[in-house]
Order: C-alpha cells, then structure tokens, then sequence
C-alpha cells in the first residue's frame, strides 16, 4: 500500500503545534486561585481546549477546509453512523455498576466541570485531527490512492499521541497500549463517519461524551475499587474488543464514499 502524501510534513508540524498546545500548564492559572487539584487541572484542560478549538478552526479557515470538515453543517447525513457508537457510553457507565464503584461523596459541580473538560478534548481533537489533519491528507494524496490511506495516516498521528499517556504516575504499559489501538480505530472510524455524515460538531460531542462515561472514578470522593487494578491486563484487552463491532461497521462504509462529491468540498486558500 502506497502511503506516500506530499501535505504529511506540513500535517505533522499542526499535530507539533496541537501537541505543544497540550503541554501549556494552564491549571496552574486556576492553582493561584485557591481551587482544589481536580478543579485546577479540568478547569486548565477547559481553557486549553478553547485554544486548540480556535487554532484548528483558523487552520480550516486558511486552508479553505471549511465546507470538507463540515464544522458548520449540523445536520449530518446517515445519522445512524453517530448512532450506533452510542453504545460506549452505556458501557462507559455500566463499568461501575460491574465494579461496585461509590459515587456517594462526588459532588454535582465537580461532574459539571468533568463534562465540560471531556466534551471540549472531544471537540478540539475532533477540530485538529478530523476537520484539518484528515482533509490535508486527503488533499495531498494521489488521485488514484484509496481514502483509506489519509483516514489510516492522520488516525495513526492520532493514536500515537496517545504514548505520551506513558509519562503520567498512573500509567500501565498494557493499558497505554490499548489506548493507542483503540484511539487509531476510532480514528479511523470517526474519519469514515465524518467523510459520510459530513458533519463535526456531532462527531466531537460523541467523542465527549464517550470520554465523561468511561472518566467518573477520576472525580473527587470517588470511591474506586482496589481490586481494578488487578484488572488492568484485562481492562486492556477488553477495552480493544469493544470497539471492533464499530470499527468493523464503519468499515464497510469505506465504498460508499463519493471521492468527486468530496473534493468537490475543497475551496480555495483565502
């Protein structure tokens, strides 16, 4: 498979950018205030979404990628494709029944603030790797080169930033590694159903949502189990399982894609 892309350099120095975007120590903005760890962090991660929302849409401005990423349209087309992948979040939930987790101590506020971290990193990597990476891509690919290969480059972009989860104090190697398969799956997947839905917004609210479900035994008084952690090889296995059924049904969509209606989107550099 060719995967050559004359638009990868130029694709990788915005993925630097992103990158560098999320290593700015915001919460420590919100430290100065009095807040406590969790609410400083969140409330950083808030404010250094906004940054990285507005970054990604000057670049999809710039380069004449506004109608391709579709971060206007808010009406997708085949909805069922934003759909079906509701069923993550049922399991992100159902995690802590399984678990006997105890939420009893968490307070509304706190969940408040932990929506709105998750719903804006679901926007921001949705803006940066679905609205620009993946049309740049697609751009700089040949002509007779499947979307495939754009969809495959910017998921994998994508899916490797997710190593850098290697540096946290928390971190388990089995479980990064999951993170970096299944975030290159859902990449791809997500490229898919934007390509089809022709629609952004929804696709970064989903992935937001997908995010607050699976992230609650992050939230102050959360009581977390400590058996979970003798189930982090598991965990891992099962959290790639779970997204084979969607990544194996967006698959299937890869022929319905219209390569004339699609870069007939494209519109000229401002």
């Amino acid at each position: 498979m060719n995967l050559t892309n004359s638009n990868f350099a130029n694709t990788f120095l915005v993925v630097i950018g992103f990158l560098l975007l999320l290593l700015l120590p915001l919460d420590l903005v919100f430290s100065t205030l009095g807040l406590s760890e969790f609410k400083a962090e969140q409330l950083g991660d808030i404010l250094k979404n906004i940054i990285i929302i507005a970054y990604g849409y000057l670049l999809i401005r710039q380069f004449g990628y506004t109608k391709i990423s579709g971060i206007f349209n808010i009406r997708p087309q085949h909805p069922l494709l934003l759909i079906v992948p509701l069923y993550f979040i049922g399991l992100g939930f159902l995690q802590y029944t399984l678990f006997d987790y105890q939420f009893t101590d968490v307070t509304g506020t706190d969940v408040l603030i932990l929506l709105g971290a998750m719903l804006t990193v679901g926007l921001s990597e949705e803006i940066i790797f679905r609205g620009f990476v993946l049309p740049n891509l697609i751009k700089g690919s040949s002509s007779n080169q499947s979307f495939f290969v754009p969809i495959f480059l910017g998921s994998f972009l994508f899916g490797v930033l997710h190593f850098l989860n290697l540096f946290q104090a928390d971190s388990s190697a089995p479980l990064v590694l999951a993170q970096v398969t299944y975030a290159i799956m859902f990449g791809i997947s997500f490229g898919i159903v934007l390509l089809r839905s022709g629609s952004l917004l929804p696709l970064g609210l989903l992935h937001g949502l997908i995010n607050f479900s699976f992230n609650w035994g992050k939230l102050p008084g959360a009581v977390v189990p400590p058996e979970i952690e003798t189930y982090q090889l598991y965990d891992a296995i099962i959290s790639v399982i779970i997204v084979l059924p969607y990544f194996y049904y967006t698959l299937k969509q890869l022929p319905n894609l219209n390569r004339n209606a699609i870069l007939d989107l494209y519109q000229p550099s401002p």
